[in-house]
């Protein structure tokens, strides 16, 4: 009985350790059976975060894309821009190079034409010097040619007064009183005539004859040749008392001092 009883009793025991193992295994089972379905909620939390992962880098390397695309974009534009620009600079430049082409030529042109001018100028010049020249050389030579001419006329009066007075009438009117008194008058006459003439040639020309008798004595028109004493005289001191030779003006200037004698 008591055997019997150890015997339940050992099988009560056992039974329960079995129980307990069961329960042991089914708790074990449920253990990883929650590890594993937490391991897959977990599995699954980080594929979710890895694929949102990738979805945000998907996006940055978009955005990056995209970036260096416009950078790209913006970079080619600058460059057509700049070599737009360049070709503009060209086309500039170009332009600048034929209009300064234009510019010396017309320069060049010009600079031709003055250096012509300029050789005229100085051939009219030296034409003009060397007829100013000779035209002064000619006024020099020919200035009294006009009082040479007015000489001519007493010049011949002088020539057929020379003529009427010969040896053979001098002999002639020598024996005869009355025709030497005529040949003398008529011979003083034709002087007389040709002085006249000779006059009216200076003033013609500005060539004035003057006689400063009894006129003060004035050291610019004047030279005193000698000293002529006023007592017994009703002259006064430093008149002219006597003219030896005649002064000539020449359109108001002085050409010949009159030579005489001042009374003192």
């Amino acid at each position: 009985m008591i055997e019997l009883k150890q015997t339940r009793s050992s099988v009560a025991f056992a039974s329960s350790i079995r129980l307990d193992n069961n329960n042991n295994n089914n708790n074990n089972n449920n253990n990883r059976s929650f590890s594993t379905s937490s391991s897959h909620a977990n599995t699954k939390d980080e594929q979710k975060k890895e694929e949102e992962e990738r979805i945000r880098r998907s996006q940055k390397n978009g955005k990056r894309g995209n970036e260096r695309v416009k950078e790209e974009e913006g970079e080619e534009g600058e460059h057509i821009s700049s070599s737009s620009a360049d070709d503009d600079d060209d086309d500039d430049e170009n332009d600048s190079n034929e209009k300064n082409d234009v510019i010396m030529a017309e320069k060049d042109q010009l600079i031709v034409e003055l250096n012509e001018r300029h050789l005229r100028t100085l051939a009219d010049m030296e034409n003009l010097r060397a007829r100013t020249q000779r035209q002064s050389e000619d006024a020099k030579k020919f200035a009294v040619q006009g009082f040479a001419k007015d000489l001519l006329d007493v010049a011949d009066n002088m020539d057929r007064a020379c003529q009427t007075v010969t040896e053979d009438i001098i002999n002639e009117a020598l024996s005869d009183a009355k025709k030497l008194e005529t040949l003398l008058r008529s011979f003083k006459e034709g002087v007389e005539l040709t002085q006249k003439q000779l006059n009216n040639a200076f003033k013609k020309n500005g060539l004035v004859k003057f006689d400063p008798v009894d006129e003060a004595f004035d050291a610019n028109e004047h030279m005193a040749l000698f000293n002529v004493p006023v007592q017994g005289t009703k002259k006064e001191a430093g008149s002219v008392a006597v003219v030896t030779k005649v002064g000539y003006r020449l359109h108001g200037r002085v050409i010949r001092a009159a030579e005489c004698g001042v009374y003192k």
